[in-house]
C-alpha cells in the first residue's frame, strides 16, 4: 500500500473514530521513511493520543475504585480491580514503549524543521509523563526526569525558532505547565510557565491572520483555565508553595 492510501484510510478511520485502524495506517506512513508533513505529524499524534487516553482514563477510574469504600472488607473485590488495573497499566505502558521508540530511533533524528524538532520533542516528554503517572515509585523518577529532558530540548529550539503565538510552542508550554504542576508537584513552576506563555503570546495576537489566531487561542485559554485551577486549588488545599 502506498504513502497516500495509508493516509487516506487514516483520515476515513480519524473521521469514524476507529483510532486503532488509524494508529495502524499512520504506523505504515512513518516507516516509508520520509519526513512528515504537519497534517501526518498530526494524524500521528492524534492516533496515539486517542489510544492511550483511554487507557488514562480506565486507569484512573479503577484506581479511583481502589482507593474508595467500594472494595474496603471485600478482598476478593479488592483482588480483582488491582489484576484489572495491571492489565490496564500493562497496555498502556506497551502503547506508550511503543511510541517512544518510533520517537527516539525514526521520528526525531529524521525531523528536518524546527516545528516538527519541537513537535516530536514535546510528544517524548508527554509519553515519558505518561508513563511516569502509572509508574511504580521507584521508577517513576526516572520517567519523571525523562519526560522533563524531552520537554526542555523542545523548549530549547522553540524559544529560539518559534514565534509566541506558534501553536506548537504553546502546545509545548501548556504539556510543560501540567508536568510541573501533576508530576513535579511545583505550582510555582507551573504557574510561571503558563504566565510567561500567556504574557508572551496575547499581545502578538492582533498581528495575525484570522487561521493563526484561531490555532493560537485554543491553548492560550487552557492556559488560563488551568492557572485559574491550580491557584484556586492551592487556596483551597493550602498547599505550600515552593521559593
Amino acid at each position: 500500500m502506498s504513502r497516500e492510501q495509508s493516509m487516506h484510510l487514516a483520515r476515513l478511520a480519524d473521521k469514524a473514530n476507529r483510532f486503532g485502524d488509524m494508529l495502524e495506517y499512520m504506523k505504515a506512513v512513518v516507516t516509508s521513511g520520509i519526513d512528515l508533513t504537519s497534517e501526518e505529524r498530526n494524524l500521528f499524534c492524534a492516533a496515539y493520543k486517542m489510544t492511550v487516553d483511554s487507557h488514562r482514563r480506565s486507569w484512573k477510574v479503577i484506581t479511583s475504585v481502589e482507593k474508595s469504600g467500594e472494595v474496603t472488607g471485600h478482598p476478593i473485590h479488592l483482588a480483582l480491580a488491582r489484576k484489572c488495573k495491571a492489565k490496564i497499566e500493562k497496555d498502556l505502558t506497551h502503547t506508550c514503549e511503543e511510541v517512544l521508540h518510533t520517537l527516539e530511533t525514526q521520528l526525531i533524528s529524521g525531523a528536518i524543521s524546527h516545528e516538527a524538532q519541537v513537535f516530536f520533542q514535546k510528544m517524548a516528554g508527554d509519553y515519558y509523563r505518561y508513563l511516569a503517572e502509572v509508574a511504580a515509585e521507584d521508577t517513576a523518577q526516572g520517567l519523571a526526569q525523562s519526560s522533563l529532558e524531552a520537554y526542555t530540548r523542545a523548549n530549547a529550539i522553540s524559544a529560539i525558532h518559534l514565534a509566541p503565538t506558534n501553536p506548537i510552542r504553546l502546545g509545548l508550554t501548556l504539556n510543560l505547565s501540567v508536568y510541573y504542576y501533576e508530576i513535579a508537584k511545583s505550582f510555582s513552576m507551573a504557574r510561571d510557565t503558563a504566565i510567561q506563555a500567556i504574557d508572551s503570546a496575547i499581545p502578538l495576537l492582533e498581528s495575525l491572520t484570522e487561521a493563526e489566531y484561531s490555532d493560537a487561542v485554543l491553548p492560550i485559554q487552557i492556559l488560563q483555565l488551568n492557572l485559574a485551577r491550580w491557584t484556586f486549588n492551592m487556596s483551597v488545599d493550602g498547599m505550600e508553595e515552593e521559593p
